[in-house]
Formats: structure tokens, C-alpha cells, sequence
């Protein structure tokens, strides 16, 4: 195996991060093809190794008005819009796998990379945590003049050759049989000592993560951070409005997202797969925002909450800032039964490849 073609979702950065994971782990004489929306100074910044970047739209995964709205309507059509162009898709992309000598094809998680990789010849595996199916699902229920096109959705993660499904994962179309795998990220290694000289952190406060996600959250009242004097607070996007201990920080190639995680006290935010997993591997609590119409969000809170590493906290709420109730109770209390859990998913996926040279 020479050359891996991964299709990865532009839905928010959660897919590509994970299979940036994977792609870093993969032998150096394998050759990464990446075909995606995700920008490519997003692989400049996650991946240290050549990839190939094609930008694509095989996908929209859910369209959403801010972190925790899905435009239900909005993504159905899309979506439909997408693949009513499916044979534009194939007959654009197959050549290109088949020119470049492409010997598997990873989807995260478009339903068209499957037929595309069968247009080509090229066995596809799935692999995720969930597939459309399961979020598309309730709103098909709710949409059924989309029934036809959900059908065809199913049809196209057939023809996957290998359904690997990561931990934590949703239940799954029971006519896709599936592999269970690990838990897939990047482990953070804490770098506090450094990070305070760095970023002009005081290393007697305690420190929280902040991330709402790439698509934002309108109406939080940032400046009400102040209240917490014993709090430094960051993230890598600009908060309006945020007072001095609120840092934002321009993300470069000197260190990763989850070392701010293992770096940190508290990550407060929205439940996403890398978020949780980064969480699960580092022993950090979670205050975190619901999200609706979104199937997979009751999967991670309930693991979450299952560990006791986590609360929600109602939108009101977070929109008031009115974190000091949470701060206590999420770091207050000893986390010592808050084991790291440990990722294993990479390994358990390349023991299933051919990989010798």
C-alpha cells in the first residue's frame, strides 16, 4: 500500500482532525491524497508530513446557524443538491484516484467517497464514528420528501468495503456491519510551564479552554469573564467584548490544540468528537453546551457524564457568562477517578492495513 486517497467531511474541523491523527501515523513511504473543503492551512498547521490537498464538496454535513443550530431544512436541500451532481462527482474524481495510483480510499464520512472509490477499483473503508445515516435520519423523519435521497445515501455506504467505527460511536444502520476501533486523537502533553512564559499566563490561576467551535456563538457576554479574577482564560478565536483574562491565541505550527487541552484546568464548549476525545485521553472536565438536532451530541454527553468529567450548561446561562457555579464544581473536587482514557484507535486501524513497502 503506496497511496491512501482520504475523503473527509468540511463539517467543522472534528473529521480532519482525527484522521490527521491517522494520516501522521502511517509510514512515510505512503503517500496522502486529501480530498476535502477543509482549508489547506488547516493541514499546514495539524499535519507534520506531505499531503496532497484536492478541495472537493462530496459533502455538507449539517448546515448550522451558529454551534448549537442545525438548519434542518437548509442541509436536507443542500445535501440533495450535492448528489443529485453524483455521476458529475464520479466521473471527476475516479480518474484522478486511478492516475495517481490510489490503493484505498478512507472516507470520514461522505456517502460518495464509496462510489467513487468502486468507479476507480479502489477498495473503501468507512471509517468514523458515525455516518450521515445517523444524523440525517431524524430529520428524513421529519422531511420525507427526502426519503429517496436518504435511500441512495445508504446505497452509497454499502458499497464501502469496511465499516470501522471509532469510539465512542452511534449505533449504526444495522445493514452496515460494522468493526468497532478505539478511540482515535492526539493525546496533549501538558506544557504549562512553558505556555506561561510564552503567553504571559499566571501559573498560580487556574486556566480553561474556551472553544465554541468554527461556527461561532452570537450574544455571549464575554466581558462578564472578569468576574473570575482567579481564572485565566483562552482560546484560538477572538471573543468580543473579552477582558484582560481572556487570551486569544493565533494557532502556528509550535504547538497543538490539545496541549492548550492537557495545558489547562477546564475546557468549556461544545461537544464534538475531538473535543471529548482530547478530554477522555488528558482526564480534563468538560462544561459543555447541548446542541440540537444533532443525533451524536446525547452519544458524547452521556459518556461524559457517565465518567462524571462533565456538566451542561443551559444556553441562558452560557450567553450570561455565568460559569462561577460550574468553575467550582468542575475543579473543586479531587479528579483523581478521572482516569485518561487511553486512544487506540490508530493502532487498531493500521493493524488492519497492509502497510509493508
Amino acid at each position: 500500500m503506496n497511496r491512501i486517497a482520504f475523503f473527509l467531511s468540511g463539517h467543522g474541523f472534528g473529521h480532519a482532525v482525527r484522521q490527521s491523527a491517522l494520516i501522521e501515523a502511517l509510514p512515510t513511504h505512503v503517500s496522502v491524497d486529501i480530498y476535502t473543503s477543509v482549508p489547506e492551512s488547516f493541514f499546514r498547521d495539524e499535519v507534520r508530513r506531505p499531503v496532497r490537498v484536492i478541495p472537493c464538496e462530496i459533502d455538507c454535513g449539517c448546515l448550522q446557524t451558529d454551534t448549537v443550530e442545525v438548519d434542518v431544512e437548509a442541509t436536507l436541500e443542500r445535501y440533495a443538491e450535492i448528489e443529485s451532481e453524483r455521476l458529475a462527482h464520479v466521473a471527476r474524481f475516479a480518474p484522478m484516484l486511478r492516475a495517481a495510483g490510489t490503493d484505498l480510499v478512507v472516507g470520514d464520512t461522505p456517502p460518495l467517497a464509496s462510489p467513487i472509490a468502486r468507479a476507480a477499483g479502489v477498495p473503501a473503508w468507512c471509517i468514523c464514528n458515525f455516518t450521515w445515516l445517523d444524523i440525517y435520519g431524524p430529520y428524513v423523519a421529519k422531511h420525507p420528501r427526502y426519503l429517496g435521497m436518504f435511500a441512495r445515501m445508504r446505497e452509497d455506504y454499502a458499497l464501502a468495503d469496511r465499516h470501522l467505527r471509532l469510539f465512542p460511536h452511534m449505533a449504526g444502520d444495522p445493514s452496515l456491519p460494522a468493526e468497532p476501533v478505539g478511540m482515535i486523537c492526539r493525546p496533549g502533553h501538558s506544557r504549562r510551564e512553558e505556555f506561561a512564559r510564552r503567553f504571559g499566563f499566571d501559573p498560580g490561576k487556574k486556566w480553561a479552554l474556551i472553544y465554541v467551535g468554527s461556527f461561532g456563538l452570537e450574544g455571549v457576554d464575554w466581558h462578564r469573564l472578569a468576574r473570575y479574577p482567579d481564572w485565566e482564560f483562552m482560546g484560538l478565536y477572538p471573543l468580543e467584548g473579552a477582558p484582560a483574562n481572556y487570551r486569544f491565541l493565533k494557532k502556528d505550527l509550535s504547538f497543538r490544540y490539545a496541549d492548550l487541552n492537557a495545558s489547562c484546568d477546564l475546557v468549556i464548549g461544545k461537544l464534538g468528537y475531538g473535543l471529548v476525545a482530547e478530554c477522555l485521553a488528558s482526564a480534563k472536565p468538560i462544561l459543555f453546551l447541548g446542541r440540537k438536532d444533532f443525533a451524536e451530541f446525547e452519544i458524547l454527553k452521556g459518556l461524559v457524564e457517565e465518567r462524571g468529567m462533565g456538566r451542561e450548561i443551559p444556553l441562558e446561562r452560557f450567553k450570561r457568562a455565568d460559569f462561577g457555579e460550574d468553575l467550582e464544581a468542575l475543579t473543586g473536587k479531587s479528579m483523581e477517578f478521572m482516569a485518561p482514557l487511553q486512544a487506540t484507535g490508530v493502532a487498531d486501524i493500521l493493524g488492519k492495513m497492509d502497510l509493508a513497502p
